[in-house]
């Protein structure tokens, strides 16, 4: 059994990764082994959805201007020793006021169409975001399932908000946050299908998302897929690519339990 606290899923959208992370956490539930298991769109130790980032001044003046909101920025902002991020919808300020939102949501600093922050900046953030859960779950007797956490959420915010930065220096960027978490000696399962044009459409056509079907859509994607499949040849830890072009997902199953020699 490999003594891992860590297991990541990653492939573009439609390839399966929140119906197998779920599958996986559901079978160790019932195996008597404690998870946790986070999806895309939730709470989340690492990810920053919809987060302000904000300077330790910008931060101290919403304090004396919105005094009804003050006690729960305090509780719900991650103050660091020179920046703060200030959550503003997953949850949303209490009690809600729309001007604090609005500005909140200015200072956006993954979901817009403009950086708030240097690429530099960015990269320094989230280092410091998964050292922060390493050090927390390398205490943990428990295992954590992430989907998207390593690659698609980070070269997502890299392409729209850094269109500059080369596939080179992403690469480069994945690998140093891969070895932060190599303490927790994880394990990442790349879900793939051979025609990215053919599983868009399928997805596009289940979700009744459409715009995933264009061509434009497409080729951003298969350029990305490519991009993913040279960051895991530089992943320093146990990565392997499962090809379930058959979307025959117990055989795939099976073959992560075997890979984790859980079964």
């Amino acid at each position: 059994m490999i003594n891992t606290k860590l297991i990541i899923f990653e492939g573009i959208p439609g390839s399966g990764k929140t119906t197998t992370s779920q599958l996986l956490h559901k079978y160790l539930h019932e195996d008597g082994i404690y998870t946790e298991s986070y999806v895309e769109g939730c709470e989340h130790p690492i990810d920053l959805p919809f987060y302000a980032y904000l300077s330790l001044r910008e931060y101290n003046e919403l304090i004396l201007k919105y005094g009804e909101q003050a006690e729960w920025l305090e509780e719900n902002s991650i103050i660091e020793d020179d920046y703060v991020l200030c959550p503003y919808k997953v949850p949303e300020p209490h009690p809600r006021n729309d001007m604090l939102m609005e500005y909140l949501s200015s200072k956006e600093f993954c979901y817009s169409s403009k950086p708030i922050v240097t690429f530099d900046t960015f990269k320094k953030v989230f280092c410091r975001r998964f050292q922060q859960y390493v050090e927390k779950a390398v205490a943990k007797n428990e295992i954590t399932i992430f989907e998207s956490v390593l690659f698609q959420h980070q070269i997502h915010d890299i392409n729209r908000l850094y269109p500059h930065i080369t596939e080179d220096e992403i690469i480069e960027y994945l690998r140093t946050l891969a070895n932060i978490l190599t303490p927790l000696n994880p394990v990442l399962f790349y879900i793939s299908q051979n025609n990215v044009s053919e599983s868009l459409k399928r997805t596009a056509l289940i979700r009744s998302k459409p715009r995933w079907s264009t061509e434009e859509t497409i080729a951003y994607y298969e350029k990305r897929k490519a991009l993913e499949l040279d960051a895991i040849k530089n992943i320093p830890f146990h990565s392997i690519v499962l090809d379930n072009t058959d979307y025959n997902w117990d055989k795939m199953f099976n073959s992560i339990l075997n890979t984790l020699c859980w079964k």
